[in-house]
């Protein structure tokens, strides 16, 4: 870029102040700098002394013992935002050297939702970790298309979370991310139904700009979440006439979790997981979620 364009990064924490320092880490690393960091803690506020180098900005909402307010917590963020051109980062990313230089590139010649290109790393990083480590350590995910070139979506459901730029004009204009959705999943769904809405003026756009997710525990199923899952299906179905989380139902209706018919007329709770059913779900490192 000829002239340097001030932007915000936003990325949300709840716990995972490990990966967060990692994220910092290839921050630090960028080609291109941000001018903003701006975390937003669910709860706990993370530890960033470390990296008093760099232009972060701390706020903390409270999950109030609910699930947590993960919608929201990203629109405070956008909303607090200095700058006009922002780059969204899950707090398990961290980006390759070139990703915020690329994304802006392309955000300011595009104007438009544009998501990076997410690599899995199949197995732990060292602290100290290079560029040439998380090459050799991931992996794309299977079920998303290769990118090579910057390219319009042709499945819309493509667009995930993960790390993706927007203008905040156009986050505006499509009023952030459903503050209804709380906990498990939907809310990136819902975001790409809205830009889908509007594809003819702002195409969702699938950048090869790199960003490397870092593993974490998980559930398969997310029999844990049962309850979120469930209601965040419901919202959705009843905003767009269309379920999500469609795998997820489907494995908890098998485990005789929940009541679910697809034309959208039952979706109820029959009973909670057991412990024993949640001890069999969790999954203690993960790459592809």
């Amino acid at each position: 870029m000829q002239n340097k364009v001030n932007f915000t990064v936003i990325t949300i924490v709840k716990g995972r102040e490990e990966h967060l320092h990692n994220l910092l880490r290839g921050v630090r690393r960028s080609s291109l700098q941000p001018d903003e960091i701006r975390i937003v803690a669910i709860d706990d506020l993370p530890d960033v002394s470390a990296f008093q180098d760099l232009p972060i900005e701390v706020s903390q909402i409270s999950s109030k013992g609910a699930n947590l307010p993960i919608a929201e917590a990203r629109n405070i963020g956008a909303q607090n935002a200095k700058f006009n051109q922002l780059i969204f980062l899950d707090v398990d990313c961290i980006p390759h050297p070139d990703f915020f230089a690329d994304m802006i590139t392309q955000g300011l010649a595009h104007k438009t939702l544009i998501m990076g290109n997410p690599h899995y790393l199949e197995s732990s990083i060292p602290k100290n970790f290079e560029l040439n480590d998380l090459e050799k350590l991931s992996a794309a995910h299977p079920a998303r298309p290769a990118i090579k070139e910057l390219a319009e979506a042709s499945d819309y459901m493509l667009f995930w979370s993960l790390a993706f730029y927007i203008p905040k004009q156009l986050f505006k204009v499509l009023e952030g991310f459903d503050a209804k959705f709380t906990g498990y999943g939907a809310e990136d769904t819902d975001m790409a139904m809205k830009i889908s809405q509007l594809k003819s003026i702002y195409p969702l756009l699938l950048s090869p700009a790199k960003v490397y997710h870092q593993q974490h525990p998980v559930h398969s199923p997310p029999v844990h979440q049962v309850e979120a899952i469930v209601i965040n299906a419901r919202i959705f179905y009843d905003k767009w006439e269309r379920w999500v989380m469609e795998n997820w139902l489907e494995e908890f209706r098998n485990l005789g979790l929940i009541q679910w018919e697809a034309d959208g007329s039952t979706i109820e709770i029959l009973k909670k997981a057991d412990k024993n059913l949640i001890e069999q779900s969790y999954k203690p490192q993960a790459a592809y979620m």
